[in-house]
């Protein structure tokens, strides 16, 4: 039968679920390394400092969320706004 545009989704995995697969891999990723941490670590101390910092980063990628750019319209805002938001902004740095 052909899809149509608009009909409701039947069956298969529900909208937002885990991979069951993928989840499974991970726990065993975090496992082995947890188990082998002293010896990442120690691989890790034996690596060029700039091979080092190249790891770290694969790590973080990982850990951490990428963030967006974010972009703010400023055409829409008075030239009391803008003044406010940089005081605001230069407050913060002091």
């Amino acid at each position: 039968m052909k899809f149509e545009k608009g009909r409701e989704k039947t069956g298969g995995r529900q909208l937002g679920s885990t991979n069951r697969t993928s989840t499974d891999l991970k726990n065993r990723i975090a496992t082995l390394i947890d188990n082998q941490f002293d010896s990442i670590q120690a691989d890790l101390e034996l690596l060029e400092p700039k091979d080092r910092v190249m790891a770290y980063l694969k790590f973080i990628e990982y850990v951490l969320p990428k963030q967006r750019e974010q972009k703010i319209d400023l055409s829409t805002l008075t030239d009391d706004q803008i003044d406010a938001l940089l005081d605001k902004a230069m407050a913060k740095l002091d």
